[in-house]
């Protein structure tokens, strides 16, 4: 009996022991959110601050207008400190012919923007760097839908490219302490 008193006393002494570590061990956990929504934080506050330069195509401009939405996503204006000097380019290959009753291919389109990060108080380029996206498509022997599946693989694309460019702005401006 004076056993079994000692083990359950020492089963509830080391599962309080455990418990106690575990809240110490998370509370030195210092995370902080990239995407989060912390007005404190100096990142957010960065990608605020960074202009998107203009584009002459239709591809450029959803790559500038998700990344605009990216870096302010639609707060208010703020005094722009840094620009990013886009150039985006993109191809369309058909990949293979697959023969059926209609012919059907296979598409991918490469989305690719370059960057220059620019401070615009001193026009000095902090960080230069190029990202890629590829979406894929398939093609059928109707005109209209080949068109159209070929622009949505654009779209999906020029996506991908801003959200990976909006990652590499964030990771620049956090690297060189703006």
């Amino acid at each position: 009996m004076l056993l079994s008193d000692f083990s359950n006393r020492m089963g509830a002494f080391s599962s309080k022991i455990v418990a106690l570590f575990l809240v110490a061990a998370l509370s030195a956990c210092q995370f902080q959110p990239l995407h989060g929504s912390n007005s404190n934080s100096t990142v957010s506050g960065g990608l605020a601050s960074v202009g998107v330069s203009q584009v002459n195509s239709r591809v450029g401009q959803q790559v500038r207008n998700h990344l605009l939405f990216l870096l302010n996503g639609g707060g208010p204006a703020v005094d722009k400190t840094h620009e990013a000097r886009i150039r985006v380019s993109w191809n369309n290959k058909l990949l293979a012919a697959i023969p059926t009753v209609r012919d059907t291919t296979s598409g991918t389109v490469t989305v690719t923007v370059s960057y220059d990060l620019v401070e615009n108080a001193t026009g000095n380029i902090i960080k230069s760097g190029q990202r890629k996206a590829i979406a894929s498509y398939d093609r059928t022997g109707q005109v209209f839908a080949n068109n159209r599946a070929e622009r949505d693989a654009e779209n999906r694309a020029a996506k991908e490219a801003a959200e990976a460019l909006r990652l590499a702005i964030a990771a620049d401006l956090s690297n060189t302490g703006s």
